[in-house]
């Protein structure tokens, strides 16, 4: 411990601290740096814990740490969070020990903070910086180990010369390794063995480990098979953790076989920051799923009274529903764990109620046995020592198809625990998603790697018999739709999109691409696509989806509508004013007809159609619109619901065009959705760097440049790093900053931002049949006068003779020069023209003033 003190207090070095602890599994290594860290908090502004055991997992780890920082939940925009904290902080990157492991991507950037990192891997040690750089832990000191074994038993004190001699021969067999200790003092505790009895269960451990482990290497397997390697050093560990274990099997107690099955379930999960809530959720959600079903049956059924012609279903459609409830009747409902099943004859508040309890109970077994541990200052979160946490996974007990089994188990416990929208918007439910993120990449790591196993066994038996591979059937889309939720609000959109579309392939397959929920899914995947900046492709796939609806339930049924509105929303990001208008208008109607003004998908209509006037500059028309779709959010949803304040920010950007008094309102509006987005949603997720930034074009708009141009740089920079620099919202956000630039007066700045973002590939990607995309078109407006201001007329004129040309080709038929912009152009090109008159004649009269006399 000293070592470690003074390497960090040493305040002579100019640089960022680090301190490498490594030795034997078991050793103590995470032990002492947590020790560390409690006994030298108060040196500290905060103290972070980081899983080096995989890249995955630090990555998933930095997600606590993006959660208190309010930043995104990602991996780059914490470590940039961290670097950027000048206070001293304490960053603990524990189990780095696999060698193909870059432990200097783990450390944030720069020369702030202390990086304490512990390693079974000596080579790791080149990382300290600090002091003696590195501490090698191989095992107690004899007394230490003494005094751990017999706290761990609870002995009272003083302790008997024969007690204490029974420990110091416990502590030399176990190599003075501390976790072996403990487990060891714990069995004592527990009655399992006596002081005198305890190596003789631990040999007899030993070797039927070595027994089993040696059958299975000796076998002649492919090598995926042979999955648990020799390691002696941490056969200690192992032997008496399968004290432990044995005692709970062999207990026919309720409490015990559910511990047993918890921890299994928790081996597959992280083995940090464990939520029992999760448990409860996966319990409790199946209920809260089937009574918002029950009432939508019954919402369409009332529907279809009042619209008679919504009831009307085509043979093909009745056909698709039996399908549907057949699927459901055949496949086999989700695993659960026992403690999550058969709780019949008792209400919902008592079901929570139940669960909890036994959860507790099971979680009080494992504790007491040190098994597992509660987490420090946390509610309900437990964690795994990682030896253990892998141990149990891979014990030779456990056969492939077991652990298919439990990983299974797990993984239909996270999926449970997840609701799709619209249940579960509320800021707790988003929270616990995001914080599920870890545990779900380490369950489908896992499932990935046992399926490979299990091919690999097949592969190797020979058989007269067909092979039968798992099938993917609606138990597993289900999961992997709830999981690419997750991912999606997390920001891995790439990993969602591949699960979306196996989902929407087995939904086509199975109903058929007018199915209803064939259609819901395949717009989810849109929206993913227009996150990856494939706007084309995916209006592409709308519009598919629009033609089948038509056909299958005809233009005003009330999914037609809604997949005409998202379509007219799509088509209006892409310039396709004129149809998107249409659309919208069509949407409108239909929807009030069907639900009323006040309905949540007719306000969506309504304020979708606002933003096609606003690209019509019809300020007045959308300002009205997005006033009556906030209005309607407000009395519906509550002034701070997040689509309550979509619409205050679309209605305080129309407004914003009107001038005058309206400008002071949308400051108003602006500045009270970036304070509830920062509260509910964090500083750096997208939602609030657009809020950012039009607060900053409000500002400017106001005169403000200054102000305006600081607060939009900051959140530009951040959606650079978070989203990429090709990101269609990225690009927007440097647009309209770099036209603050220009109102400042900062022309160079503005011109060199300006020519970046017109010459991104994105905007040809994702121009719609013909023309550009509206929004290159407005950089190039910009830009214009930005040249104008610098006496560029030349390139001015080019760019507006440019835009014109653009302008014809725009929405077909000669659509794009009918509008307003294209008279602003034209007026342009007029002015410029007689400014390059103007400085022609002015340079002759200068030229013929100069001449000799």
């Amino acid at each position: 411990m000293s070592k470690l003190v003074e390497a960090f207090a040493d305040r002579t070095y100019v640089g960022q601290k680090r301190f490498v602890i490594y030795g034997l599994g078991g050793s103590g290594k995470t032990e002492l740096a947590v020790k560390y860290a409690e006994d030298n908090i108060q040196n500290y502004w905060g103290v972070f814990f980081i899983d080096g055991s995989s890249q995955e997992n630090s990555s998933a780890s930095y997600l606590e740490i993006a959660k208190l920082g309010g930043v995104e939940p990602n991996a780059k925009a914490a470590k940039n969070w961290l670097a950027t904290r000048v206070m001293p902080w304490l960053l603990i990157i524990d189990n780095a020990d696999d060698e193909e492991i870059r432990v200097e991507d783990m450390i944030p950037a720069g020369t702030n903070g202390c990086v304490l990192i512990t390693s079974r891997n000596p080579a790791h040690k080149s990382y300290g910086t600090v002091g003696e750089r590195y501490l090698e832990l191989m095992q107690m000191e004899r007394e230490e180990a003494n005094d751990l074994i017999l706290k761990a038993a609870e002995e009272p004190s003083p302790w008997s010369a024969s007690l204490t001699d029974s420990a110091k021969v416990i502590c030399q067999a176990l190599g003075y390794l501390p976790l072996a200790i403990v487990h060891a003092g714990k069995a004592i505790l527990l009655g399992l063995c006596s002081w005198t009895g305890y190596l003789g269960f631990y040999q007899r451990e030993t070797e039927r480990i070595r027994r089993k482990r040696l059958r299975q290497r000796d076998r002649s397997l492919s090598p995926g098979e042979r999955r648990i390697q020799d390691d002696d050093d941490n056969m200690n560990v192992f032997s008496s953790y399968e004290i432990l274990l044995q005692s709970l099997e062999t207990s026919q107690e309720e409490s015990a076989q559910d511990a047993v099955e918890l921890l299994l379930v928790f081996s597959y999960l992280h083995c940090q920051n464990i939520r029992v809530d999760v448990f409860v959720h996966a319990a409790m959600n199946p209920m809260k799923e089937t009574k918002a079903s029950e009432k939508e049956a019954q919402e369409n059924a009332e529907l279809e009274k009042r619209i008679p012609r919504l009831a009307k279903k085509s043979w093909s459609s009745w056909l698709q529903e039996m399908v549907l409830r057949l699927s459901r009747y055949i496949d086999t409902p989700p695993l659960l764990i026992s403690a999550l099943k058969n709780h019949e004859n008792l209400s919902a508040t008592n079901l929570e109620d139940e669960i909890y309890d036994r959860l507790r109970r099971a979680l009080a077994v494992l504790v007491r046995r040190s098994l597992v541990m509660k987490q420090e200052r946390s509610d309900e979160r437990y964690c795994m020592h990682p030896l253990v946490h892998k141990w149990v996974r891979e014990r030779p007990e456990m056969s492939a198809s077991q652990q298919a089994l439990w990983s299974q188990v797990t993984g239909a416990i996270l999926a449970s625990s997840i609701l799709f929208p619209p249940l579960g918007d509320n800021e707790d439910d988003r929270i616990m998603r995001r914080e599920l993120l870890p545990h779900i990449l380490h369950v489908r790591t896992c499932q990935a790697t046992i399926t490979d196993r299990l091919k690999e066994n097949r592969g190797t038996r020979k058989s007269v018999w067909p092979t039968i591979t798992p099938r993917w059937g609606r138990r597993e889309a289900l999961e992997a739709a709830r999981f690419s939720f997750v991912y999606s609000e997390c920001g891995l959109f790439q990993d969602a999109l591949q699960l979306q579309s196996q989902v929407r392939d087995f939904a086509v397959g199975l109903l058929g691409e007018q199915h209803p929920l064939s259609i819901k899914v395949t717009l989810f995947l849109t929206g993913t696509l227009y996150e990856l900046s494939r706007a084309s492709e995916a209006t592409r796939i709308q519009r598919r989806v629009y033609e089948v609806c038509v056909e299958s339930l005809s233009e005003r049924h009330p999914l037609t509508l809604m997949v005409a509105d998202l379509l007219g929303a799509s088509l209006c990001f892409l310039g396709r004013w004129s149809a998107s208008l249409a659309l919208h208008e069509k949407a409108v109607e239909g929807l009030r007809e069907i639900y009323g003004a006040d309905h949540e998908n007719t306000l969506k209509a309504i304020r979708n159609l606002g933003r096609v006037y606003l690209r019509y500059m019809e300020w007045e028309k959308s300002a009205k619109m997005h006033r009556i779709s906030w209005d309607g959010m407000k009395k519906r949803f509550g002034e701070t619901h997040f689509e309550t304040l979509v619409c205050m920010e679309d209605l305080a950007m129309s407004q914003m065009r009107l001038g005058g008094d309206y400008v002071l309102e949308s400051h108003e509006f602006m500045m009270f959705v970036l304070d509830e987005r920062k509260r509910a949603l964090g500083k750096e997720q997208p939602y609030t760097l657009l809020a950012i930034c039009n607060l900053g074009r409000v500002k400017s708009a106001m005169g403000k440049h200054a102000e305006a141009a600081r607060i939009m740089k900051d959140a530009v920079e951040i959606a650079d790093r978070n989203l990429g620099e090709d990101h269609f919202g990225v690009l927007a956000g440097k647009t309209h900053y770099a036209q603050v630039l220009v109102n400042q007066g900062r022309l160079t700045e503005a011109e060199e931002i300006f020519h970046t973002v017109i010459n991104k590939p994105q905007y040809k990607q994702s121009t719609d049949e013909d023309g550009e995309h509206p929004d290159r078109l407005i950089a190039l407006w910009y830009l214009t006068g930005c040249l104008e201001k610098q006496g560029k007329f030349r390139e001015a004129l080019d760019i507006c003779h440019s835009l014109m040309k653009s302008l014809a080709d725009i929405g077909g038929e000669g659509l794009g020069v009918k509008h307003k912009f294209a008279t602003m152009v034209q007026d342009e090109i007029t002015k410029v023209e007689e400014l390059i008159q103007d400085a022609k004649k002015a340079s002759e009269t200068t030229m013929f003033l100069t001449l000799p006399k």
